[in-house]
């Protein structure tokens, strides 16, 4: 028997990743809006001090929180693209290798 053995990259991972971001922006958008409508309904009653120092701690929240689409977007076009453009040149290299893997850099 050969020392030689196959290797594989599965990609699966980074691929439901990019396929589960539309599923997550919505989810996080709806939560997002429901918490505004809390807020919302809840300041409608609430008047004074206590109300605006909510509202300010909220709104500061809502700020940081930010956009998860921004960040998924931004993720998918730049990090997870170079990953499967890495990986997708390695799966070629590797089944270079795999071929031939006695040859002196696989080929």
């Amino acid at each position: 028997m050969s020392d030689a053995s196959f290797v594989s990259a599965d990609t699966n991972k980074i691929a439901e990743f990019e396929e589960k971001s539309p599923e997550v922006i919505s989810e996080f958008d709806a939560i997002k809006q429901e918490f505004k409508r809390i807020n919302s309904e809840l300041l409608s009653t609430w008047e004074g001090a206590g109300a605006n120092a909510y509202k300010y701690e909220t709104d500061n929240i809502l700020e940081k929180v930010g956009s998860v689409e921004d960040v998924l977007k931004a993720i998918n076009e730049s990090v997870v693209k170079d990953i499967r453009s890495t990986y997708s040149s390695f799966d070629e290299e590797m089944g270079t290798f795999n071929m031939n893997p006695y040859s002196e850099e696989g080929e």
